[in-house]
């Protein structure tokens, strides 16, 4: 019984064990789940009853640093002050919060942020760049009927935020591109809405002590992209910009999200991968509307920076090769206002730079009283009224003013003045307006001046481009294209005004002409004939041919030589003296004499030199968009795919190639068309003895810590076999140009202290206007280092030389003539 007893008492000792484990357990649960609640999710739940939630927001990468071939910067991320809107706090009265914000910024000289995708003048026009899908992803975002024009959509969205009716149209499209911006971010108020970037310490001193007065909007550092050699690279950098729908599916298999940015053109498209960070994360915590309270501490992920990009050009000759470019330019234009061949008149300069709004109509339009745009503007509308609604009508009525003496030349450059295209720093202005200049000598002296710029006067020549190589590597050493842009006024706040500008310009200033704009070369392309004679035998070094004038031999038309346009003679020459005096004559008929596969011969050495493909860079080139022709050269093919596209039922004679198209081939006419890069390729080609190397801007990659993630090795393309003598009867005829008694250029070089060996040719595309002229040389002659090639349409002058002038300064600065700056080595890139 006791045993029982005891035993009973054990098993309730057991149970009393467990249902203290029980109970200790139920406690240790209870202990965790309130701490979880409490400590480790308390700030959530806490949100929770307070309608807060917490939101990721991601946190932009800085971008790399592009850098010339001496670690010079020539694309840099820049922090600085920006004001921006909040979207989560409401105001009353916003338009007119906006309307004084808008004009406390504009009066401290503040660029606004224009994101309005209409123009603000009349006519109005959508600004999408003829993106149909982001006009109409716009339209949805907005509630507007996809069917609606830009003219209705700007009256609607007028209505819909209730802009004040008598406010102008450039300051309500301004207003409405910053209700827009907030509308958009309905859903989504934590993201803020930039107004002005990289505000001056004056504007942000005021605003901090009149906060008050514009409860929405708050002052934060930006990361800005910035270009510091603005116009002189634009063509090469290009710039970055708001991701579209099409790139966006484009890169569908990377991180990318409709808020990022993305190389729009050149090298920052080129390398986008490796200049584009990966974001980080940041949390901020956002009410039950969406509206920002406030960014949680120590939560998120830290953005990771780009690679930096090291390119092969150099910045100083970039910089030397587009000044003196320019003016050359200046100097051509100055002098075909003294007369001479395919000169114009002062008059002529006028009417070109009303035609190209380069005084422009839209702010004579909205000139005030008491000014003399306001004059001007008072005599258009005394012709139409109507005309202050129609900017085209108004040009028009303009420049018939300015034909029938209405409105002066003096009156036009006062009115550049105000609208500060040009300066009275010369006090040019002030003695115009004084009447002691004429507006003939002050349009004379401000052309002199570049404040108006051959770009601007828009009259030939006004473009042009320039190419330099390294002739022992595919490195460019130098691409310039005239005129330029500037890409600063791309990126960050993107100025659509100026981009249209820039659309409309006749100067065409974004195309990139060194890869985009070909032209028949002329006699620039006679080393190649002379290449192909001296290795197919057709010709020896000492060999001659007597220059009878008139070629006949191909049939009519007759082709003649220059000299004395075919009544001349330069005697009996061989090819070094050929190429000296520029002989078509002899030219004619070497490639006559190559017989029946003669255009097969010249097409082999075309292709072998590189004239039937791209250069190799990175950036976009002409031939890229090219790939449904069957060649790029003159060729028979060729002829034929032009022939068939200019003319609906061309006949086989208009098809056939004739003996007449080779010999006009071989001195650079005919069907020839090569851009200023492909010159400067098929030189250093020449000038290294035949290898052909692929031509690249990149030099190397490097990371945030400066290790090398990749680095170029050049491509050999193709290895020409030319005999040495080829090669020194080429060499010696070009060096002849230059240095000779009979050189074409000898006056160009005379007392040049680097010896150069150099062609020079034209080529006429229209007779109202002057030839193109074209020059390619490869320096120094003893020792090439260098090919250069510089293309200026409807350059041919009488009294000015442009494209030597160019070449020489491009060479003085490459060999660093009268200059005692940094020693430097082109065959060493910065570590």
């Amino acid at each position: 019984m006791k045993e029982l007893l005891r035993n009973i008492t054990k098993m309730d000792n057991y149970r009393l064990y467990i249902m203290h484990g029980i109970i200790l357990l139920l406690f240790f649960i209870l202990v965790i789940k309130l701490f979880s609640l409490q400590i480790a999710k308390g700030e959530y739940f806490s949100r929770e009853v307070n309608g807060t939630a917490l939101r990721e927001v991601e946190v932009e990468a800085a971008r790399g640093t592009i850098y010339d071939r001496y670690g010079r910067a020539l694309a840099v991320n820049n922090t600085a002050y920006a004001v921006s809107l909040d979207p989560s706090i409401g105001v009353d009265n916003l338009n007119k919060v906006l309307f004084d914000l808008i004009n406390l910024l504009e009066k401290n000289n503040e660029k606004i942020a224009e994101t309005l995708p209409i123009t603000s003048s009349l006519p109005h026009k959508f600004l999408f760049d003829g993106s149909i899908s982001q006009e109409k992803r716009w339209k949805k975002n907005m509630n507007l009927d996809e069917n609606l024009t830009a003219e209705e959509c700007f009256e609607d969205l007028k209505k819909r935020f209730d802009i004040d009716q008598t406010i102008d149209n450039a300051m309500a499209g301004k207003i409405l591109g910053l209700r827009c911006a907030l509308y958009e971010k309905r859903y989504s108020k934590y993201i803020p809405v930039p107004i002005a970037y990289n505000i001056s310490e004056k504007t942000l001193t005021t605003l901090r002590e009149q906060g008050s007065s514009f409860p929405c909007a708050f002052i934060d550092n930006q990361s800005n992209r910035e270009y510091p050699y603005g116009k002189y690279f634009s063509h090469i950098l290009g710039y970055i910009g708001s991701i579209t729908d099409e790139e966006l599916n484009k890169n569908s298999n990377r991180d990318y999200s409709l808020n990022d940015v993305i190389g729009k053109d050149g090298i920052e498209k080129a390398y986008e991968t490796d200049l584009r960070g990966t974001n980080g994360s940041q949390y901020v915590e956002v009410d039950s509307s969406g509206r920002r309270i406030t960014i949680v501490e120590n939560e998120g992920v830290n953005p990771i920076s780009g690679n930096n990009v090291y390119l092969t050009v150099d910045a100083d000759l970039q910089k030397a090769a587009y000044d003196a470019l320019e003016d050359a330019l200046t100097d051509a234009q100055i002098s075909r206002l003294s007369g001479g061949d395919y000169s114009y008149s002062v008059s002529d300069v006028f009417k070109s730079m009303i035609e190209s709004d380069n005084i422009r109509i839209k702010n004579i339009l909205n000139s005030k009283e008491g000014t003399t745009q306001g004059t001007i503007k008072n005599y258009i509308l005394s012709q139409d009224k109507s005309a202050i609604n129609n900017i085209d009508s108004a040009r028009e009525i303009l420049i018939k003013g300015f034909e029938n003496n209405a409105i002066s030349g003096s009156q036009l450059l006062i009115a550049m003045y105000e609208q500060g295209s040009i300066t009275d720093n010369d006090n040019v202005i002030t003695k115009l307006k004084t009447g002691i200049l004429s507006s003939s000598s002050a349009l004379i002296m401000k052309m002199k001046s570049q404040e108006i710029t051959p770009q601007m006067t828009a009259m030939d020549p006004c473009t042009g481009s320039v190419v330099v190589n390294d002739v022992h590597s595919g490195d460019v050493l130098a691409a310039v294209s005239y005129p330029s842009y500037d890409n600063n006024e791309l990126v960050n706040n993107f100025n659509n005004e100026y981009y249209l500008r820039l659309q409309n310009d006749p100067t065409t200033p974004m195309v990139n002409r060194p890869y985009q704009e070909p032209r028949a070369p002329g006699s620039t392309f006679k080393m190649i004939t002379a290449a192909t004679a001296l290795e197919e035998g057709i010709v020896t070094p000492n060999s001659t041919i007597y220059d009878k004038g008139t070629f006949k031999d191909a049939g009519k038309p007759y082709a003649r030589c220059w000299i004395g346009s075919g009544s001349g003679s330069h005697s009996a020459v061989n090819i070094s003296e050929a190429l000296e005096v520029s002989c078509n004559y002899y030219f004619y008929t070497a490639a006559y004499n190559m017989g029946s596969e003669s255009i097969t011969k010249l097409n082999n050495y075309m292709r072998a030199f590189g004239l039937d493909t791209p250069t190799g860079v990175e950036i976009y080139e002409l031939y890229n968009s090219m790939t449904d022709y069957p060649a790029h050269i003159s060729s028979p093919e060729y002829k034929e795919y032009v022939t068939k596209q200019r003319y609906e039922n061309p006949s086989s004679s208009d098809l056939k190639w004739t003996a007449g198209d080779t010999i006009r081939t071989a001195i650079g006419q005919s069907y020839n068309n090569y851009t200023s890069a492909l010159l400067s390729k098929y030189i250093a080609t020449l000038a290294n003895g035949g290898t052909r190397y692929k031509n690249h801007f990149m030099s190397k990659i490097v990371d945030a810590d400066g290790a090398v993630i990749s680095e170029y090795k050049d491509v050999i393309e193709e290895q020409i076999t030319l005999k040495q003598s080829t090669l020194d009867a080429i060499f010696k005829g070009m060096y002849l140009v230059t240095s000779g008694p009979k050189g074409t250029l000898r006056n160009s070089f005379a007392d040049y202290p680097i010896k150069v060996a150099a062609k020079s040719g034209t080529a006429q595309e229209s007779n109202k206007r002057s030839e193109h002229t074209i020059f390619v040389a490869f320096a120094p002659y003893e020792v090439p280092q260098i090919s250069v090639s510089v293309l200026i349409p409807y350059g041919n002058n009488s009294s000015t030389a442009p494209a030597p002038t160019v070449a020489k300064a491009v060479i003085s600065e490459y060999m660093q003539l009268d200059t005692t700056i940094e020693n430097r080595s082109y065959n060493t890139l910065v570590k």
